[in-house]
């Protein structure tokens, strides 16, 4: 069983370099919101595959935290971008309501 979580842990570093790449790369910076969220969703992944490999209870807390932040960020990222669409096309923010 260690053996397939550590095998695990191992293609989710591999995944978390390919994300990592994706980010710094782009192109637009939809690709890089995607490749965000990839990225807090990996890192979820791989805290509480590493939990259950150490067989350490309280990493579970710092994934509901690491959940959390991602997600945060990635409702940030989505109303950074709205206010870009919206300035390109020369709208209000309060507009739409």
């Amino acid at each position: 069983m260690n053996t397939m979580l550590f095998l695990v842990e191992l293609l989710l570093l591999f995944s978390l370099v390919l994300v990592s790449i994706r980010l710094l790369r782009g192109p637009t910076l939809a690709d890089r919101a995607v490749a965000s969220d990839q990225l807090a969703l990996r890192v979820v992944a791989l805290i509480a595959v590493h939990s259950m490999v150490s067989d350490q209870s309280f990493l579970i807390d710092l994934v509901i935290v690491t959940a959390i932040v991602g997600f945060l960020s990635m409702a940030v990222i989505g109303i950074y971008i709205e206010r870009i669409v919206r300035r390109k096309r020369g709208e209000e923010i309060g507009d739409i309501l």
